[in-house]
């Protein structure tokens, strides 16, 4: 749909393979954190991402009459999805279509060559894939205003963007395993400061996987933060069953994931030597997170034991850990194969709204909201028009 230029759009879409990435940078690692947050714990990201808005993110709900009430109740109320694990293959197809709108001055799912995401995530070596989708937000100041632009989903009826996230209505089994990210910083004059894209995907018979991050809790508020990964963790899971082991260590931004098949397991992180946690997990067919608070450990007044020691108790006592609550399950539905949801938003003083594709919408120059349509004609001049997409699934 067109209308007027306001704040940022914002887009669900696919994308080309541009940069190799192996981990996510600081950057996407938070922004994957703040989507696990919507889908794993619904209500404390409807608090965080609809209380103490700023003046740009306030003009736009206020322009798009959003009853922010109804609009957080409906995100809290979403049923508990798993999380997501980090995929560099898509990391690296978001990367490049975040890379493409920014050349192009041009907030998009379309990508270099006329590319759909199940084609861009394709080229970047990710598939056959049994569901996708992608939220695009070209006008982000931050990830956690690209999180407001898609929870909140101003300007858009089939609200794509939220439905991407927290997918309330497919079973946790059909459920999107995978994501990555692109962050791309731009000085244009027609898009940016941040254009941030995120792509979902699965697989079939995908393993399931341990994910989760090491971080040190600079501000104390028990939440990642770019600059506080702690990399070089080493994450240890045994098999109570079988004794197996598998283990992996946290990557630069502190992130770590671990496919394991299904069963109990003893997990047991260790930083120079020293076991810093351990507890018992249970995998079946759905992502299991499990982060590390380094300095809530620290302050837990535990002296950590010796790895080694930790170690051998794991293999040799095959207890049987108590069970890990899987997620609940909404009605199972399955999501329509490599469908895409891609709703995009429209910018009130900087800030986007996402709109469906379907639709198309004008605003006039008169607005009856003076204030903001004064704003808009100031950043994108007299009579500019403003194009909003979603991609919704099945369309």
């Amino acid at each position: 749909m067109t209308r007027r230029n306001h704040r940022r759009t914002l887009r669900l879409e696919s994308l080309e393979n541009r940069e190799v990435l192996s981990g996510p940078t600081a950057d996407q690692a938070y922004m994957l954190e703040l989507v696990n947050l919507a889908r794993t714990n619904p209500a404390a990201a409807a608090e965080k991402f609809t209380s103490n808005l700023d003046a740009n993110v306030t003009a736009t709900i206020a322009y798009y009459n959003v009853d922010l009430n109804a609009v957080r109740n409906t995100i809290a109320s979403s049923p508990v999805q798993p999380p997501l694990a980090w995929n560099d293959q898509i990391g690296q197809a978001a990367q490049g279509q975040s890379q493409y709108q920014a050349s192009t001055g041009v907030q998009s799912h379309t990508g270099a060559n006329g590319e759909n995401l199940n084609q861009r995530l394709s080229d970047a070596g990710y598939g056959p894939t049994s569901s996708s989708g992608e939220d695009i937000y070209a006008y982000s100041t931050s990830p956690v205003e690209a999180m407001q632009a898609f929870l909140i989903d101003w300007g858009v009826a089939s609200d794509g963007h939220r439905l991407n996230i927290q997918q309330p209505s497919v079973s946790p089994a059909d459920a999107y395993k995978d994501a990555g990210v692109g962050i791309v910083t731009t000085n244009g004059s027609n898009i940016g400061p941040q254009i941030i894209t995120v792509d979902f995907a699965s697989k079939p018979n995908e393993q399931a996987q341990l994910i989760g991050l090491a971080y040190n809790d600079l501000n104390n508020d028990n939440f990642y933060e770019p600059g506080e990964g702690q990399a070089g963790v080493t994450v240890q899971a045994t098999n109570l069953a079988t004794g197996a082991q598998a283990s992996t260590q946290t990557q630069d931004a502190g992130y770590y994931d671990l496919a394991l098949a299904p069963g109990d397991y003893e997990v047991t992180a260790t930083r120079n030597g020293q076991v810093i946690s351990n507890q018992n997990v249970t995998i079946n067919n759905v992502n299991v997170e499990v982060d590390y608070n380094l300095t809530q450990l620290a302050e837990s007044g535990t002296p950590p034991a010796p790895a080694a020691q930790v170690m051998a108790a794991a293999v040799s006592t095959p207890s049987t850990p108590a069970p890990v609550t899987p997620p609940s399950n909404p009605a199972p539905v399955t999501p329509a194969s490599n469908s895409t949801p891609t709703p995009t938003q429209t910018p009130a003083p900087q800030n986007t709204v996402v709109i469906p594709q379907q639709n198309t919408v004008t605003i006039p120059q008169s607005s009856s909201t003076p204030a903001v349509s004064s704003i808009f004609s100031k950043i994108f001049g007299s009579g500019t028009q403003f194009s909003l997409t979603s991609w919704g699934a099945g369309s």
